[in-house]
């Protein structure tokens, strides 16, 4: 008997001595850890991004596969995260979806929503893509570090149409015509109903008014705005997407 009630305290006081952080805690110190990471990820900080990672951290992403060990995960993120001057990413979480979930022996789950913005020469900063991510952290050495990441569900930005105006038939023909762009053929609008039908290539797109000189996409964040107005029609259009203008066009027939 006296052996049992030894062997019960010895469990207990081996179960105490490995006994987890209090949830609270560890919720406090892993969201501080991960919010310190990304900072090192946007600011493109190497060093201090990779005391986050776990020597045998494994990385899964949905498009680029797997990648392992701490090193080949640094140098994944500087070649190819930060290995270009002329673009910077920057991640943020999609507020109110990153969840904690507490984990037996020192660890935790991240996991949520974010999205990825991109600035590059001459060009306001614009949103790129969206993805979901599950993150387990481990409390190795005093610190929380990230030992298996998951980043999937990658694709296209949420894009939010605006209101779309109405324009007289008189007006919306003032655009109608065939224009050319240096680069990419003939881009061509024809009146459909209370809005614009624009055709380039194989490519036809419902485009509807934003203002009396501006037209929107609702499948994606594409913008056409009108100027130079000549003889009752517009002479040029630019094309915007995500703000920024990534094409130009002269008219070439139809006025």
């Amino acid at each position: 008997m006296k052996l049992v009630l030894v062997f019960v305290l010895l469990s207990l006081a081996v179960s105490t001595a490995h006994a987890d952080a209090p949830a609270g805690e560890t919720e406090a110190a892993v969201r501080a850890a991960d919010d310190a990471f990304w900072k090192a990820y946007n600011t493109c900080d190497i060093p201090s991004l990779g005391d986050y990672f776990t020597e045998d951290i494994e990385f899964y992403h949905d498009k680029g596969g797997l990648t392992k060990s701490r090193t080949g995960l640094v140098d994944s993120v500087k070649k190819n995260i930060c290995g270009n001057p002329n673009q910077r990413i920057r991640r943020e979480a999609v507020a109110g979806t990153v969840k904690f979930y507490p984990m037996a022996g020192n660890r935790a789950i991240l996991s949520g929503d974010h999205v990825f913005y991109v600035t590059e020469p001459g060009k306001t900063e614009y949103l790129t893509g969206k993805a979901k991510f599950d993150d387990l952290w481990e409390l190795t050495d005093g610190r929380w570090r990230m030992s298996r990441v998951f980043s999937y569900a990658h694709g296209p930005p949420p894009y939010t149409p605006p209101a779309a105006i109405s324009l007289p038939a008189a007006t919306l023909a003032k655009f109608a015509g065939r224009y050319a762009t240096p680069q990419h053929g003939d881009i061509e609008f024809a009146i459909e109903s209370t809005h614009l039908k624009m055709t380039a290539g194989s490519l036809t797109l419902a485009v509807y008014p934003l203002s009396p000189t501006q037209f929107f996409a609702k499948e994606r964040d594409l913008r056409f705005e009108f100027s130079d107005p000549k003889n009752g029609t517009f002479r040029h259009v630019d094309v915007r997407e995500s703000g920024n203008v990534v094409d130009s066009a002269q008219r070439k027939t139809g006025g």
